[in-house]
């Protein structure tokens, strides 16, 4: 919003606005991506040397390698030299020096064998336990040093990453739908699962959330993600560009009455252009409301396939979701990704500076000081 406004401000002075990376890379991310993908490159050095200046910055070298990952699936243990904190440790830190760990639950489906897992790792790393707005369990207040151990007892369990920490697929949250509830239409935890499952570790330009509600009391707020799908007489309702946040937004409309699988046709083309088009840190919704044409305009892209680039969206989509791997996975069997969790780099000592003090029945960080 704030830059909107100075570009239309300098615009209105008669200013040269241009639409660039950063000082390193003199493209639009659009440009960029496109470059990448048709050039072949597959390190930050190779597209620094093929189409920028200088050595890069906080700004161009976490992008970079998001477009790696949206273009061929690359994980942030690549080149974790790229990556903002977050990804670098594959997790979230907390204001403390601490970090969260999020496994993912597809669907918010889980088995009390799950949860007693999760129960006893939490106990055993003393960790703070909530469970999220995602429908989720997140745990706070691990340790660097104590990630690649938490992380293996949840992968030896069946877990696996979550991606709270990505500019990536979140969650696709779902209602109980006909499976158990009299007002449901269709099943739809059993479609939020297969929606998650498929596009987990998708990298975007920025988080990505989902719903699937099982009728129109619309329990799972589908509405109000970037992608929902709701239960209907005839099949399903699928909605895009919805998101909440500081600007809530409620999704539009993009086609109706389709069947599972044009679903998952029409967003794997959906989430690929955007995946393609968008601006760094743009949300869908953001990104439909500056798309010329708005909602016609996609339903023209992705269901008419006016543009003639369907099938290559759908095949780009496809071999994304061959690639997956679970980057957590990826960390803890490898002794050189290991060593990046240390606290301090030449020795194994821990953090003893952190604080915690009792809250309810759990802790939390101590207040800082004024």
């Amino acid at each position: 919003m704030v830059t909107d406004l100075v570009n239309e401000t300098l615009k209105s002075l008669g200013k040269t606005v241009k639409n660039v990376i950063c000082e390193h890379f003199e493209y639009s991310r659009q440009e960029l991506y496109g470059i990448i993908k048709i050039k072949k490159l597959t390190s930050f050095n190779e597209v620094l040397d093929t189409c920028g200046t200088g050595h890069g910055c906080e700004t161009c070298k976490p992008l970079v390698s998001s477009i790696f990952a949206s273009l061929y699936n690359f994980t942030p243990n690549k080149e974790d030299v790229t990556q903002d904190t977050n990804d670098k440790f594959l997790a979230n830190i907390q204001r403390n020096g601490t970090y969260s760990v999020v496994p993912r639950i597809a669907g918010g489906e889980i088995t009390p064998e799950g949860l007693i897992v999760l129960g006893q790792i939490g106990s055993k790393y003393n960790l703070y336990t909530k469970i999220t707005g995602g429908a989720r369990i997140d745990f706070f207040g691990a340790e660097l040093n104590d990630l690649p151990a938490i992380w293996k007892e949840l992968i030896d369990a069946g877990f696996e990453s979550g991606h709270a920490y990505g500019k990536s697929l979140r969650t696709v949250k779902s209602c109980v739908g006909s499976t158990w509830c009299r007002y449901g239409l269709d099943e739809s935890i059993s479609f939020a699962i297969e929606l998650e499952n498929r596009y987990k570790g998708l990298r975007s330009p920025h988080k990505l959330k989902g719903g699937v509600s099982g009728c129109i009391r619309e329990c799972a707020e589908a509405r109000g993600k970037d992608f929902g799908v709701i239960a209907v007489e005839g099949g399903w309702n699928l909605y895009v560009g919805g998101n909440g946040g500081a600007t809530p937004r409620h999704a539009e409309l993009l086609a109706e009455k389709i069947d599972n699988e044009t679903v998952l046709k029409y967003l794997d083309r959906y989430l690929m252009y955007y995946i393609q088009t968008a601006a760094p840190l743009m949300r869908t919704a953001a990104w439909l409301d500056k798309l010329e044409g708005g909602i016609e305009q996609l339903k023209k892209i992705v269901i008419d396939d006016s543009l003639n680039i369907a099938s290559e969206l759908e095949k780009e989509m496809q071999f994304l979701i061959d690639a997956y791997e679970c980057e957590w996975k990826q960390a803890i069997e490898n002794e050189n990704t290991k060593k990046r969790f240390n606290h301090f780099v030449n020795s194994d000592d821990r953090d003893d500076n952190l604080v915690f003090v009792p809250m309810r029945d759990q802790k939390m960080p101590e207040h800082w000081k004024n």
